[in-house]
């Protein structure tokens, strides 16, 4: 299998079926790692349940599949390559004796583990397609695709704002914010960062999306974030886990985004 060495690790989203391992610690069960059966997507499926470490299980599973990643292994042979290998004390591992098992989407396999929290549809385009199955890459004569509106909240507010920031790696590369007096949201990325901030925004904008369908308010919706499980953490990265902050203004905290340091 060849990757693009222009991508750090699999993709995060599919629309295909996927086969998935437990993770396990002991008795406990940590969260499922999983594969796309085609295509190049795979990921860590954190348990909501598994307590204080359950930002920090999917950190360490998304580094293993980070490695499985640079050995050139397929989605499916990623996730049995850690079959039977050493229990991390912590984080758990995928029993020797661990059967292999199927789901036909990720947003199944999520509410199998985690029943109150869906993970939404993702990016619009996945597995190199549009919803509609289209392809992407347009390159064999196929028209244009005009692109469709998503309906979600305002970007832009004269109110003060409640934020949370997003880390990957122990580096902040964005903020989620709410705006207090109306309803609107959004995610910023951090200057310092590049595109690392914009490839974060993916999954936090995605989550306001659905979060929008599904009726929330701006604020509900951003405190929202903090419970979903945790999806490709090594590139869309975790809420930090400190309280909410709050700037006077959307300009101070784009001041803030900007800044080399912060």
């Amino acid at each position: 299998m060849t990757h693009d060495a222009m991508t750090p690790n699999y993709d995060a989203w599919t629309r295909l079926p996927v086969f998935y391992l437990p993770v396990t610690l002991g008795d406990v069960l940590v969260g499922y790692l999983w594969g796309s059966q085609e295509g190049n997507s795979a990921g860590f499926f954190t348990n909501m349940a598994f307590g204080a470490d359950r930002v920090k299980s999917a950190v360490y599973w998304n580094d293993r599949l980070e490695e499985s990643y640079r050995m050139g292994l397929t989605p499916v042979e990623a996730i049995r390559h850690w079959v039977g290998k050493p229990e991390d004390p912590r984080f758990g591992g995928i029993a020797g004796d661990a059967e292999m098992e199927e789901a036909r989407t990720i947003q199944e396999l999520a509410l199998r583990l985690n029943p109150d929290h869906p993970i939404g549809e993702g990016p619009w385009v996945q597995d190199g397609t549009f919803p509609s199955g289209s392809p992407e890459d347009r390159s064999e004569g196929f028209s244009a695709i005009a692109p469709v509106p998503t309906s979600t909240y305002p970007d832009e507010t004269g109110s003060a704002v409640i934020y949370l920031s997003v880390i990957l790696k122990d580096t902040i590369v964005g903020y989620v914010w709410a705006s207090v007096n109306d309803d609107a949201a959004g995610y910023l990325p951090r200057a310092a960062v590049g595109n690392v901030g914009v490839v974060a925004g993916g999954l936090w904008r995605a989550r306001l999306i659905d979060a929008h369908r599904g009726g929330l308010s701006a604020l509900d919706a951003v405190r929202r974030c903090r419970s979903l499980p945790a999806n490709a953490a090594g590139t869309f990265g975790v809420i930090q886990p400190i309280p909410e902050q709050q700037a006077v203004s959307l300009s101070e905290l784009q001041r803030l985004a900007d800044l080399a340091d912060n």
